[in-house]
């Protein structure tokens, strides 16, 4: 388990594979496994930097407040620790946002931008329903409950066929604690407006969407593929929030060879 330290952090990264650098930088709660069906396929053609950020996994850091800024900072330091001069960059949900400050603040790093199922600002509606579920395990809730309820918010309705909620798992005095990590992350996100800055943007960027997600409503993606010059829309059909990597991988990669690093 590799780690780097960056200013108060210690960065936990992964490196798979042989080829152009791909830089993969996963959402709120999640970690460099979210990446593991896709993994496969991507460091075929490529080497893939996976990396938790932080608030999540096992990248450690201090208490301090952070923006989404700093996060694109840290994936920043991390590519020039481990000598990647340039990248090409995929991010999902908040992944996504971290990847547009990347292409903002360190352009240089940046080869082509991949953004899934992301924004240029949280909708309304999300940002409630994840500040009462924070509230729901501040309040005695489990973190079991908490990531049922984020599954039923970022899966569609077949996913939930058949099933009927169950909890198993006892509810631990440290689930505060894991709780408190991920409204950090949370809060930078509330931060988080591309709305007067994704214009700016001027690298190959390929938005990728799912037609079906009610965490981020597809809708939300338009707006960012429109903002951004020559930005490429690709929609998913009947997908969610969570984005089946049998279905984008493809589409990516061969996004991703029409704009060659070296070119």
């Amino acid at each position: 388990m590799p780690k780097l330290t960056i200013a108060d952090t210690q960065i936990h990264y992964h490196v798979h594979g042989e080829g152009e650098p791909l830089l993969l930088i996963a959402g709120l709660a999640s970690d460099l496994y979210t990446w593991k069906k896709a993994l496969p396929k991507l460091e075929k053609h490529h080497k893939v930097i996976l990396f938790d950020n932080r608030g999540s996994g096992l990248t450690e850091t201090s208490a301090a407040a952070f923006s989404i800024a700093t996060l694109s900072d840290d994936a920043a330091a991390l590519l020039q620790a481990i000598d990647i001069k340039k990248a090409h960059v995929v991010g999902w949900s908040m992944g996504g946002n971290v990847a547009q400050e990347l292409a903002l603040h360190h352009p240089d790093k940046v080869g082509t931008l991949v953004l899934m199922s992301t924004f240029m600002k949280e909708p309304d509606r999300s940002r409630f329903a994840l500040d009462v579920m924070i509230h729901s395990v501040r309040e005695g809730a489990s973190l079991e409950t908490f990531m049922m309820m984020m599954q039923a918010w970022c899966s569609t309705n077949p996913a939930f066929a058949d099933k009927h909620a169950s909890w198993t798992k006892e509810v631990g005095r440290d689930h505060l604690l894991s709780i408190e990590g991920f409204a950090r992350p949370k809060h930078a996100l509330d931060g988080f407006d591309t709305r007067g800055r994704a214009g700016q943007i001027a690298l190959p960027t390929l938005v990728v969407h799912g037609s079906d997600d009610i965490m981020v409503p597809i809708e939300f993606g338009q707006d960012l593929a429109a903002q951004i010059r020559g930005a490429r829309l690709y929609r998913v059909a009947g997908a969610g929030h969570f984005l089946p990597a049998s279905e984008w991988t493809g589409p990516v990669l061969d996004f991703i060879a029409q704009h060659p690093l070296a070119s």
